[in-house]
C-alpha cells in the first residue's frame, strides 16, 4: 500500500466519523401541517406551514417523551468549597512533625 491510498484510508475514516457524531440527538417535535393536517416528526419545522404540535420527543419516531433536564442552582463556585473536598496541597517540606 502506497502513502496516497494510506493517506486516502485515514481520510475517509475521519469523514465517516464525523458523519456518526454528526447525527441528531434527541430534540424531536410532532409537527402538524395547517394546510393539510398531516403530521410528521422532526427536529425543526419544514416550513412556515409547519408547526409545533407537541414535544420535545427522545426518538425519531416522537414516541418516547423527553423530560426536562433539572437545573441544579445550588452547585458550590469551586470544587473547593463541596464538603470534604481537600484544599490546596501542602508541600512535604512545609509539614510540620
Amino acid at each position: 500500500m502506497n502513502i496516497l491510498s494510506k493517506t486516502l484510508v485515514a481520510g475517509l475514516g475521519c469523514v465517516l466519523c464525523g458523519l456518526v457524531m454528526a447525527q441528531p440527538s434527541g430534540g424531536f417535535s410532532l409537527l402538524r401541517n395547517k394546510n393539510t393536517g398531516h403530521e410528521a416528526c422532526g427536529q425543526v419545522p419544514f416550513s412556515p406551514d409547519w408547526l409545533i404540535k407537541a414535544g420535545p420527543f427522545k426518538d425519531q419516531d416522537c414516541k418516547i417523551p423527553e423530560e426536562p433536564q433539572v437545573k441544579q442552582s445550588n452547585l458550590p463556585a469551586s470544587p473547593l468549597d463541596l464538603p470534604g473536598a481537600a484544599g490546596p496541597a501542602t508541600p512535604a517540606a512545609q509539614v510540620k512533625r
